[in-house]
């Protein structure tokens, strides 16, 4: 019975992620880069580096790259509220060129890392979704959630 409440209970989150995803491919993309810029200033920064972790398995490489790209950028423009994109690559055991590149692992590092920026974090997803809307639909459910709920197309987290 349990088991059966479960899966009954999942099977519900696919159909409404589902349902979001059909949304999304309907919505605006000056709409949807809004609602994710709102959603990512409002995120709590551990939780946003989790959902932008968990979507980097999701992204094709072109993104993976721009994310990389957007990440270096973030911390080069923090001045001295953080180290520079070569001291944050550093700090996370890549390089910039890996994370350039749009190497998974790298990202995944440099995004682990830039939690302790939440600024930086912030800023470089923010950039990266107004940037690449098209990307929002390969993003992580927690975070896509929070993006369809302010396009009023699902709940928000």
């Amino acid at each position: 019975m349990k088991r059966r409440i479960q899966e009954g209970a999942f099977m519900s989150f696919m159909d409404e992620l589902g349902k979001a995803a059909q949304s999304l491919g309907n919505a605006d993309p000056q709409q949807t880069a809004a609602a994710a810029s709102d959603t990512v200033n409002q995120a709590d920064p551990d939780d946003l580096a989790d959902h932008m972790t968990q979507s980097v398995g999701n992204l094709d490489g072109g993104s993976l790259s721009k994310l990389g790209g957007e990440l270096l950028q973030a911390f080069n423009k923090s001045g001295d509220s953080a180290p520079d994109a070569d001291g944050a690559a550093q700090a996370a055991g890549v390089s910039q060129d890996a994370v350039a590149g749009g190497e998974p692992g790298a990202v995944d590092a440099l995004l682990q890392y830039a939690k302790a920026h939440p600024d930086v974090l912030k800023s470089a997803a923010g950039a990266f979704l107004q940037k690449n809307p098209g990307a929002v639909g390969s993003l992580a459910p927690g975070l896509l959630q929070g993006i369809m709920g302010r396009l009023g197309g699902g709940t928000s987290s």
